[in-house]
């Protein structure tokens, strides 16, 4: 997902509850997105747009979690 960041996603993965659940939530997200478009699971388009919606403002709070953390001067 933030393949160019890979090293500060790992580190707030770890030390960042918010940042966690955040991204567990994205990923479940993605699974239905994914499940929807292959035909596995039954969706209408407005159930897929609101999820796709909802995905996107995950990862939108994500990257600025991210810039910010790069951001800071490191110790």
């Amino acid at each position: 997902m933030f393949d160019y960041d890979q090293a500060t996603v790992d580190k707030l993965l770890h030390a960042d509850d918010g940042f966690r659940r955040l991204y567990n939530k994205h990923s479940v997200l993605n699974a239905k997105v994914d499940q929807a478009h292959a035909g596995k699971a039954a969706m209408d388009d407005i159930q897929l747009e609101v999820l796709k919606k909802e995905k996107l403002f995950l990862r939108d709070r994500m990257q600025a979690m991210i810039q910010a953390h790069s951001a800071r001067p490191q110790a």
